[in-house]
């Protein structure tokens, strides 16, 4: 039985360190920007499409080796060297100052794993095998791609505003207020927004909301 517990985390406020500069580390920083994170990076050179991304989102950048206390003040770090020695260091120091930390070539070592991941505005699906097989976890995220579309991506976002919308409707009736939540979001609804219909979506929240 795997120990992991799931977790959602609001990165947006988290200080996030990630130390290296090749492929992992890019897919780490993408990841993180994507969540709402402004991660520092420590690598004493980095990958062209990571440079990138550092001078597109202004993230600092220490163009040096990882250095004792370059942890402190970080929340979150994440060790994506080339060097198990290295990210052995950077793990030990982590934990020592009570962050979390993964070690990219040592998951056994890491506090906590980065899921396989679909993302469409507030829709995030992640799928793990606690480790067991990371392809397996890469095939059910491609399969679930087929559902987890743009278009609901969009209807979440839809649904966010129309919180605002169901609560004005009907300010002194919660029963009333979670009974237009399930008379909208029926398998129809769904299948309108994963097929990207959002004129659809939109009349199907318009004749929800006009209801007495």
């Amino acid at each position: 039985m795997s120990a992991r517990y799931p977790v959602m985390l609001d990165v947006s406020r988290w200080e996030v360190l990630v130390v290296g500069g090749g492929e992992v580390a890019l897919r780490k920083v993408r990841g993180l920007i994507d969540a709402g994170a402004r991660p520092d990076i420590i690598a004493p050179e980095v990958h062209p499409e990571l440079r990138a991304l550092i001078g597109e989102h202004g993230l600092e950048w220490r163009q040096r080796p990882f250095r004792p206390g370059d942890t402190r003040g970080h929340d979150l770090v994440f060790a994506a060297t080339d060097s198990a020695e290295v990210n052995d260091q950077v793990g030990r120091e982590a934990a020592s100052k009570g962050s979390l930390f993964t070690l990219a070539d040592d998951p056994e070592q890491s506090r906590f794993h980065v899921p396989a991941t679909i993302r469409q505005e507030d829709v995030v699906i992640a799928v793990s095998t606690g480790g067991a097989s990371p392809l397996l976890a890469r095939r059910l995220r491609e399969r679930l791609e087929s559902v987890v579309t743009p278009g609901l991506g969009r209807a979440a976002r839809r649904l966010a505003g129309a919180r605002e919308e169901v609560r004005a409707r009907w300010p002194q009736d919660e029963a009333r207020r979670k009974a237009a939540w399930h008379e909208l979001i029926t398998p129809d609804f769904l299948d309108a927004a994963i097929a990207g219909r959002d004129y659809e979506v939109e009349l199907r929240i318009a004749r929800c909301l006009s209801q007495s």
